[in-house]
């Protein structure tokens, strides 16, 4: 579970969703560096008179509530500054918490070792759901080691993953 997101109302949107994710990326760089957090996932999810920016951080050891306050006051006002979003919007900064999603390779290979849940886009072999421990992760896909075995998956192939809490 993620610390409570923190909420700022700002002001119309410039570019495609990809485009502000990853200009939204590039701002944070430099803030996070500066605070020793890293960046877990920028979501942009336009939707009418709601749309929310979230903003996922983490560090070692994990990430506090002063961590978030101070990464969304001033990623909010580089934001302003930028105009890249003329919209209102809802900032939300939080951690990824501890049931993550995976969704890129990078937090596949971050997470090798750990017990994840996966569902397929397609019903395979071993179902459509599978849970195991993370074995290893490339560019292409992942191998989950499941009470039947070694499964290699691509990244394309799957519809959800996510980081399980191991006894719960």
């Amino acid at each position: 579970m993620g610390l409570g997101p923190l909420f700022s109302l700002l002001g119309v949107v410039m570019g495609s969703k990809e485009e502000i994710e990853k200009r939204v990326a590039e701002l944070l760089e430099p803030i996070l560096e500066e605070e020793g957090l890293e960046l877990y996932d920028v979501e942009w999810s336009p939707a009418g008179r709601y749309s929310y920016l979230r903003i996922y951080i983490e560090r070692e050891g994990g990430v506090t509530i002063g961590d978030c306050e101070r990464v969304s006051l001033q990623i909010g006002d580089l934001l302003d500054v930028e105009n890249l979003i003329s919209t209102r919007y809802f900032l939300e900064v939080s951690s990824p918490g501890l049931t993550r999603e995976l969704k890129k390779p990078l937090h596949y290979q971050k997470s090798v070792g750990s017990l994840v849940k996966v569902v397929l886009k397609r019903v395979g072999d071993l179902g459509r759901t599978l849970e195991g421990t993370l074995q290893g992760a490339d560019e292409e896909g992942f191998t989950l080691l499941t009470e039947e075995g070694e499964v290699r998956i691509r990244y394309h192939d799957v519809a959800r993953a996510q980081l399980e809490v191991e006894g719960m």
